[in-house]
C-alpha cells in the first residue's frame, strides 16, 4: 500500500486527529483509544552505557562549537533516548544538543506557530503518514533521502517514512504497533488447534473451543474503545481485497459499504453472537475483566493491540509470555496484520547546522544505538537484520508479520478521517442485535461522510 496519494488528501488531518496513537511507535493500552500510547516503562538513563560504548571519545577530532536544538513532547524523553543520545554524540563530537521538552498538549500548536514564523528548533520529533500532513514536508523540511541510513530501512520502515513526493523527511525513532486477534498460547496447545487463516477454520475453531467450556471470543465493551479493536484488526484485510478503495475513500469517490468484505465483516460479528462464540456478559465486561479472561484461559481469543502483552500479566501472573498475536482471518487465508508507527527525527529547514543535525541523526543510526532504542523499548524494528532480543510474545508474532511483508498501515495513518463515536456505535449495534448488519454498514460510512463534510476535505464538500 503507498501513502503517496493518500497524503495530499490530508492537508489538516493533524490538527484534528483525536486518536491516542502517538507519533513514536511501540506502547501500552490507553484506556481512551482505539490505537496506541508510548510505553513509559524502560528508563533510558539506566542504558548509557551502551550509547557511550558506541562513540568513544575522541578527543583529536572534535568538531566543536555548534548547539543543535530538539524539540518533542515531554512524554518522549524517557522513551525516546534522546539524553542518553545527546551525552554520547556530545562526547564524541564536541558538539551540544539543547533538549526542550514542551507539554504535550501544548507541543503541536508550538510546532505549528514555530514553522510559521522563526525561531525552529533544528529538529523535532514528529508522527508520520496523514498525522504529519501539517508539516508541509515540501516547504518546511530537509529531504534526508540520501542519508546512509536511508538503505538499513526495511520495505516497511521505507514506507512508513516516505512522503507523498516520494522522499524522506524522517529518521524513524522506535517500531511498530500491531492489531490483529490476541490469543492464550496455551489454550491453543492444549486443544491441539492451529492458528486459523480462513474463516471456515476460524468457526471451526470456535465451535471447538465452545465445545471445551471456553469463550472462543471475548468482547468489553463496558470500555467501549476495546470494541474499536476490531475494526483495527478487519482494516488490512478490507484494504488487501481492494486495493485501490483508500484513495477513493479519501476523496470520497466511493463508500466503505460498497466494499463487500466491509458488509461481510458485520455479517460475521452477528453470526459469532447468534453462535454463542462471544461472552453473554459482553455489554457489561469491562478491559480488565477481558485481560483475566484471556490470561487465565477463560477466554481464548480477543480483538486487541500488541501493546496490551504486559497487561494480562498483571491480572493472571500465568499470562505471562502465554499471549500470541495472529491476523484476522480472512476467506482465502491471505490475511494482513494492521501496524502504526513509528515517527521520528525531521530536520527543519530553518536549521542553521544541517550538516551537524545530519551527523545527530546518523550517529542515532548506528547498530549499537539501533539496538538500544529497540531494547530500551522492547519494539518490533523496522530496520534490516536489526532486532530486539526482548520481545513480548506478541511483540514477537508482530515482527513475523512485518518481516514477511504481511501488513498493511492502521486507517489512522492512511485514512484522512478519524471515525467519530457515531461511527463506532456501528460495531455496538450489530453485536447487542439492536441493528441489522447492513445497517450498521450504513451507519458507519453515514457517519465518516458527515465528518469529511464538517472538516471541509476534498470530495466531501
Amino acid at each position: 500500500m503507498k501513502l503517496k496519494t493518500v497524503l495530499k488528501h490530508a492537508a489538516a488531518i493533524s490538527l484534528v486527529l483525536a486518536i491516542a496513537m502517538t507519533g513514536i511507535g511501540c506502547g501500552k493500552g490507553s484506556d481512551a483509544a482505539s490505537a496506541t500510547t508510548d510505553n513509559t516503562e524502560s528508563d533510558a538513563g539506566s542504558n548509557t552505557e551502551t550509547a557511550d560504548q558506541a562513540a568513544p571519545e575522541n578527543t583529536d577530532d572534535k568538531k566543536g562549537g555548534v548547539t543543535i536544538t530538539v524539540g518533542l513532547k515531554a512524554s518522549h524523553v524517557e522513551i525516546s533516548n534522546i539524553n542518553t543520545y545527546k551525552d554520547a554524540w556530545e562526547k564524541e563530537t564536541g558538539n551540544k544538543v539543547d533538549v526542550q521538552a514542551i507539554d504535550d498538549d501544548q507541543f503541536d500548536s508550538l510546532l505549528q506557530t514555530k514553522m510559521s514564523t522563526s525561531g525552529m528548533w533544528d529538529i523535532f520529533i514528529g508522527d508520520t503518514g496523514t498525522q504529519a500532513t501539517s508539516y508541509q514536508h515540501e516547504k518546511n523540511l530537509v529531504d534526508l533521502s540520501a542519508e546512509p541510513w536511508v538503505e538499513k530501512l526495511t520495505d516497511t520502515g521505507k514506507e512508513f517514512v516516505t512522503h507523498s513526493d516520494g522522499k524522506i523527511y524522517c529518521f524513524p525513532n522506535g517500531g511498530v504497533n500491531s492489531f490483529g486477534i490476541v490469543y492464550n498460547k496455551d489454550v491453543f496447545e492444549q486443544n491441539n488447534i492451529e492458528i486459523p487463516k480462513t474463516f471456515e477454520e476460524f468457526d471451526a475453531v470456535c465451535e471447538q473451543l465452545k465445545s471445551a467450556g471456553i469463550t472462543p471470543l471475548y468482547v468489553s465493551m463496558a470500555d467501549a474503545w476495546t470494541v474499536n479493536q476490531i475494526m483495527n484488526g478487519e482494516w488490512p484485510n478490507i484494504l488487501s481485497a481492494n486495493p485501490d478503495c483508500l484513495e477513493k475513500l479519501n476523496t470520497n469517490e466511493i463508500r466503505w459499504d460498497s466494499l463487500p468484505e466491509f458488509n461481510e465483516m458485520f455479517v460475521r460479528l452477528k453470526s459469532y453472537v447468534d453462535k454463542g462464540y462471544i461472552n453473554s456478559d459482553m455489554a457489561t465486561a469491562k478491559y480488565e475483566m477481558a485481560q483475566k479472561a484471556i490470561g487465565t484461559g477463560e477466554a481464548a481469543m480477543m480483538y486487541m493491540g500488541d501493546w496490551a502483552d504486559p497487561e494480562y500479566a498483571k491480572v493472571a501472573p500465568e499470562a505471562a509470555g502465554k499471549i500470541g498475536m495472529f491476523a484476522a482471518p480472512t476467506k482465502d487465508g491471505n490475511s494482513k496484520l494492521a501496524i502504526a508507527g513509528p515517527g521520528g527525527y525531521y530536520i527543519s529547514n530553518q536549521c542553521k547546522n544541517v550538516d551537524a543535525a545530519k551527523d545527530f541523526l546518523n550517529f542515532m543510526a548506528q547498530e549499537d544505538n539501533i539496538k538500544l532504542n529497540l531494547e530500551t523499548r522492547a519494539c518490533t524494528s523496522v530496520w534490516k537484520d536489526i532486532e530486539a532480543t526482548n520481545l513480548s510474545s506478541t511483540l514477537a508474532d508482530t515482527q513475523t508479520y512485518v518481516d514477511a511483508g504481511n501488513t498493511e498501515i492502521h486507517y489512522n495513518q492512511t485514512y484522512v478521517i478519524t471515525p467519530s463515536d457515531d461511527a463506532n456505535s456501528a460495531f455496538l449495534s450489530v453485536l447487542l442485535g439492536q441493528k441489522e448488519p447492513e445497517e450498521c454498514a450504513k451507519i458507519w460510512s453515514d457517519s465518516v461522510i458527515t465528518v469529511g463534510k464538517q472538516l471541509g476535505f476534498d470530495g466531501f464538500k
